[in-house]
């Protein structure tokens, strides 16, 4: 989706006119266009990582799927986290990647790393997950091709699932595992009784690192949270939460379409 003009008092709530609160959970430096966008847009922001990345050493096993890139006819990068350490890692076996690869990812976070490296990216326009990237008629009819899935450790395997009952061969390339972040005791304060309006949550284990590292007590879960899919809206209420407000999807621009509507209404 193309970006839109961003209006300077788009998330001021609308009861006070004071800035809509707003913690972004992101893992450590990958939330500062978000950041930027929502502060452009009047909201005072936070960013208390509920995420830490470590990077998996490469196996031999890595190295040979990386060398033998030319062998898949598709390569999927399921994250940014994916993307990003993909091509650090096939630039440097691949100076010049291979011409006849068809290159996805579910959302244009992950796009814009690839397309920057030189790659054409196929990415879904409605929606960016998993289901979406399904959807896609390049991914309908994939009997006999082999698939590079570069993901991290863990997460859903409807992706993986999906592809292999439509007759492709899947190699998964792990490339990080998602871990506990070290938050402040101070940050931790912020979470539980901060005078917030809104956590933003995009993924499963942002969720559930939030609950065992503030708490499930009443404050916490009288927050207001943002969630990017169904999935993510059932979970967050089996844990209690009271206040579920979900986005169209992950991508920037759904979090501030769904940000703008909390803002009209608080």
């Amino acid at each position: 989706m193309p970006d839109q003009p961003i209006s300077l008092d788009a998330l001021v709530r609308r009861s006070d006119q004071m800035p809509l609160r707003v913690v972004i959970t992101r893992p450590e430096g990958q939330g500062e266009k978000l950041r930027t966008t929502l502060l452009q847009a009047g909201a005072e922001v936070l960013h208390i990582p509920l995420l830490a990345i470590e990077e998996l050493e490469e196996s031999p096993v890595d190295r040979t799927h990386l060398l033998n890139l030319d062998h898949f006819s598709k390569v999927i990068c399921i994250s940014p986290n994916a993307a990003r350490l993909f091509v650090d890692r096939m630039d440097m076996y691949w100076p010049q990647p291979p011409v006849e690869v068809f290159w996805f990812t579910p959302g244009t976070g992950s796009a814009d790393i690839l397309a920057a490296f030189g790659l054409p990216v196929l990415c879904p326009k409605h929606g960016d997950n998993s289901e979406a990237l399904l959807d896609l008629p390049e991914l309908q009819q994939v009997a006999g091709d082999k698939i590079l899935l570069c993901k991290g450790e863990g997460g859903r395997s409807l992706l993986a699932d999906t592809l292999t009952e439509r007759g492709a061969t899947l190699t998964e390339l792990l490339l990080y595992r998602r871990t506990l972040p070290n938050l402040l005791s101070a940050e931790r304060d912020v979470l539980q009784f901060a005078e917030l309006d809104v956590l933003m949550i995009s993924s499963s284990e942002a969720l559930n690192n939030l609950v065992q590292l503030a708490g499930s007590t009443g404050p916490l879960l009288e927050k207001i949270v943002l969630v990017s899919s169904p999935r993510l809206r059932q979970e967050a209420r089996a844990l209690g939460f009271k206040k579920i407000v979900q986005a169209k999807g992950a991508g920037i621009h759904w979090q501030l379409a769904a940000l703008e509507s909390i803002a009209s209404q608080s």
